[in-house]
This record gives structure tokens, sequence and C-alpha cells, in this order.
């Protein structure tokens, strides 16, 4: 007859048995964890979209409406943070850099201003590693590097990569046609006001029934 089996040899048989299963939970939570901070991260988003209105605090980086002192902080930033960009993107290339002048080109400063942006939201204020600087890498900086090289007539800055040139601008910027505009939008997407005659007749109701 076998002896009979101990506490331990039983620990030794069921502890194989049971590790795997542990390691199993821990990857299981740890996923658990990773997509409960992921999905906290898309309700702060959301929650932003979602509460955009004509109250809606003017984002640092909105040329059209951020107040001059956001503005100014903004471009500083950009400014110290361009050189390092043309260091680590630029592998030695005029064509991957972008010139120092560049806050000399309105149209410039505009791509700079949303491929700056951009970068600091795939490089700051996530915990889990996501594809953002990948996109960053490989879309948005090519994308404005070849409006940055493009010829001045096309509002690039080819003509600076040894000295600054004064961008080319022979044609006035428009001005808004206000009234045509006004004219063409009340034809166009005309707005029904309220009949009151009409309102009546719906309900039925009648002035002198209910005297």
């Amino acid at each position: 007859m076998s002896e009979p089996q101990t506490h331990d040899d039983l620990v030794e048989l069921i502890v194989p048995l049971i590790e795997p299963l542990i390691e199993r939970q821990e990857k299981v939570e740890q996923g658990l964890a990773a997509q409960e901070t992921v999905l906290a991260e898309l309700t702060n988003q959301l929650e932003r979209l979602t509460s955009i209105g004509p109250e809606q605090e003017v984002s640092p980086w909105n040329l059209y409406a951020a107040n001059p002192k956001q503005i100014s902080e903004l471009l500083t930033k950009i400014n110290q943070w361009l050189p390092w960009m043309n260091a680590t993107y630029g592998a030695g290339q005029s064509t991957n850099m972008i010139p120092a002048c560049w806050f000399l080109h309105p149209n410039v400063v505009a791509q700079v201003v949303g491929l700056y942006t951009s970068w600091t939201a795939a490089n700051y204020g996530s915990e889990n590693p996501n594809s953002d600087l990948v996109y960053w890498n490989l879309r948005y900086l090519p994308d404005v590097l070849d409006i940055v090289n493009a010829p001045a007539d096309k509002g690039g800055m080819a003509g600076c990569r040894r000295e600054h040139r004064a961008p080319e601008r022979t044609d006035p910027v428009p001005e808004a046609l206000t009234d045509e505009f006004a004219q063409w939008l009340a034809a166009s997407y005309p707005i029904e006001q309220p009949d009151e005659t009409n309102a009546t007749e719906h309900t039925g109701i009648d002035e002198k029934s209910t005297l």
C-alpha cells in the first residue's frame, strides 16, 4: 500500500496548477486597469467636446480668439522647442528642418502652431502607450514640412534656407462681403417666424370663446 500523501505533498501537486491561474488573473487585472485608464481619458475628451458652447474657454493655440498673453507664451515655447525638433528630426537635411525665421511667415506660424500642439498632445498627459506619436511622426510632420518647403509664391519658405526672404504677398486679403453674405444667407436658409394666426388656427382656440 502506498503511504498517505502529506500536506506538503499536496501543496507540491497543487501549486503548479494554481500558479498559471494566478498569473492569468494578474494579466487580466492589468488589462482591466489599462482599459479603465483609457476609458477615463476618453470620457474626459468626450466631456470637453460636449461642453463646447458660446462661453467655452478659448484654447491658447487659437490664433483667432486667444488673448495676446496666451499667444505670446505659446509662440515662445515653440521657438524654444524648434531647435530640438530640427536636431532630432532634421537628419542633417535642411529640407527636414523649419527655418529660424518661421515667425516672419504668417501662414507658416499657423502650421507650426498646429504641429507643436499636436506633438504636445502625443507626448504629455497619457500614461499608456498609443499610436499618437507614430501618427505625428509619419503624417503631421511630413505634411507640415511639405508646406514649409513650398516655393515662396506658394507661401513656403524654400528661399529661406540660407537667409530670410520676405514672403511674397501680391494679392490683398479679400474683405468679408458682410451685406451680400447676409442677403445670401437669408435667401438660402430662411428662418421661419412663428405666425400667430396659424398658431391660433392649429390650436383651435378662438379669442371670443375664451371670454
